[in-house]
């Protein structure tokens, strides 16, 4: 379940990973994934409830019996409302656009959720990396999460968030790379992270330009281009709309 869990159901259970035919045969994939994503859920939770899933693994004798466990349900009601609560933060990016920037303050590890899910669903011909840093889970840290946006996926080269958080970091003149140490960067090329100090994040921050506007050069390729007038949409579910929703 681990294997699977962390690989997803894109793993071709080849050598050197175990011979999965006979088990899914037994326990469908759906049930795996269910059961995946309940006990992966008290550990989001603020109480970081390790324990609870460990048991629930330990006592289990089938995936189904996880679906059922009354903690792992509540545990994964609360992470969805939380989720919920901290998605409609609006983004700012990075001032050439390939970074989209999420910040929230939440006691829960809802960090690389919600990095995943907007990861799915923001599109743009520049954006590479959505990055959501939450500053409410560790005292004086900011943990962060960054996911390869969907739209980049096929761009040739391919995206490297581990390259790309370091290259903005090199920019520095200072030591902002050895301030933030080891667990700056961590993880893989299509999903990474870290977790520093609110000021090192911020001095990050100020590299990438964020929240900065392109300049006119760069928007347009050096080329002047022409303004069209474009009627006020009727449509009420805009994406401004969703930002600006207010949390209960």
């Amino acid at each position: 379940m681990g294997t699977h869990g962390d690989l997803g159901n894109t793993l071709k259970w080849d050598p050197p990973f175990p011979d999965m035919k006979e088990v899914f045969k037994t326990h469908t994939k759906k049930a795996i994934n269910d059961a995946v994503s309940l006990l992966n859920a008290p550990r989001r939770t603020s109480k970081f409830d390790v324990i609870s899933a460990w048991s629930a693994l330990l006592s289990a004798t089938s995936p189904k019996e996880i679906l059922t466990n009354p903690r792992l349900l509540s545990a994964r009601a609360e992470i969805n409302e939380e989720v919920e609560r901290q998605t409609h933060t609006a983004p700012k990016f990075s001032k050439d656009g390939t970074i989209a920037v999420f910040r929230i303050h939440s006691a829960a590890q809802v960090h690389p959720v919600i990095a995943t899910r907007w990861a799915g669903h923001l599109k743009s011909s520049k954006l590479e990396i959505v990055l959501v840093a939450n500053s409410g889970y560790l005292p004086g840290m900011v943990n962060f999460s960054c996911r390869v946006a969907r739209c980049a996926r096929t761009r040739d080269p391919p995206v490297n968030i581990i390259s790309s958080l370091k290259a903005v970091a090199d920019l520095d003149t200072t030591d902002l790379v050895q301030r933030m140490g080891e667990s700056f960067a961590r993880g893989h090329k299509e999903a990474s992270g870290g977790i520093i100090p609110q000021q090192e994040f911020e001095e990050l921050m100020a590299l990438m330009k964020v929240g900065e506007k392109p300049d006119p050069a760069e928007e347009t390729g050096g080329k002047r281009t022409k303004t069209k007038t474009v009627e006020r949409s009727p449509q009420k579910n805009t994406l401004g709309n969703y930002f600006g929703k207010k949390k209960s």
